[in-house]
């Protein structure tokens, strides 16, 4: 089952691998040298703060010669910096204010959150709202549950499309071309384990198709349990809502009997608000 059954452009199939991109001579539209800057941006993560010129190198592909100039032209207009104690780089200031824009007109915030908190307080665990980024998901809006067994997740967390309940809930709501385009790449990427990934994928879209949403118990994070499931918002798009805590907090049996009505009771909800505003 899927929210729209509208076939998307090859434009709204998100590049996967821009590196492959970059060495495509036949597309003049493309700018290779921001395009370089960009995903040089996107090699510091929260696992690696600080990375040098070979790294970066290693990480891209781009020879070191290039990598220098790259990083040399981001610190000069502040979005990265070089460490005090090392010779390599780090996010700037100058990329916060992406981010915190970007965030700033996510316009159904305002919308959500009451109805966030109210299962968050009723779980005592985090409800989150995510979108799509490549083969990831990543938190756009988190509200923590009273419980303190609560685990913490902030807004710009990611988590991998295919073993957690945000992504399976995003690719059962996919249209068919875009869903086959993403199952694709992550067979590609996931190749070894694709046969018992294919399986668990499978039996999600089943839980979606019948049920409304999709769990994951386990397969992200052992003993994490969650169930999410999927809106489509006129203008962020694609949006996936879960509720997840460790399973001692929301074992299989409350998620799947208690807490996944009430989950799909808040989509109802908001989506019954979308156009009220």
């Amino acid at each position: 089952m899927t929210i729209s059954d509208t076939t998307p452009s090859s434009a709204s199939f998100e590049l996967l691998e821009p590196m492959t991109q970059m060495r495509d001579q036949s597309d003049r539209q493309f700018v290779t040298a921001l395009a370089r800057g960009l995903e040089l941006l996107r090699c510091f993560t929260p696992q690696q703060p600080l990375l040098g010129n070979q790294e970066l190198s290693q990480l891209t592909g781009l020879p070191k010669g290039t990598i220098t100039r790259l990083t040399y032209t981001l610190v000069k207009l502040g979005y990265l910096k070089q460490s005090t104690t090392s010779s390599k780089y780090q996010l700037a200031v100058g990329v916060l204010g992406f981010g915190y824009t970007m965030m700033a007109n996510i316009s159904i915030n305002n919308l959500v959150t009451p109805h966030m908190e109210e299962l968050a307080n009723y779980a005592g665990s985090a409800v989150a709202m995510a979108t799509r980024d490549r083969l990831m998901m990543v938190y756009l809006h988190v509200v923590q549950g009273s419980s303190t067994t609560t685990m913490r997740r902030n807004v710009g967390s990611y988590l991998p499309m295919h073993s957690s309940a945000m992504g399976r809930a995003c690719l059962a709501s996919m249209p068919t071309p875009e869903q086959d385009f993403i199952m694709n790449a992550i067979r590609s990427k996931h190749d070894k384990d694709w046969s018992k990934i294919k399986r668990s994928l499978d039996l999600a879209f089943k839980d979606f198709e019948d049920f409304g949403y999709c769990f994951s118990f386990g397969d992200w994070q052992k003993d994490v349990n969650a169930v999410a499931t999927a809106i489509m918002h006129p203008v962020e798009g694609l949006l996936t809502f879960n509720c997840g805590a460790p399973s001692f907090v929301l074992s299989r049996k409350t998620l799947e009997e208690d807490i996944a009505p009430r989950l799909l009771h808040m989509k109802h909800n908001i989506e019954s608000n979308l156009y009220v505003l």
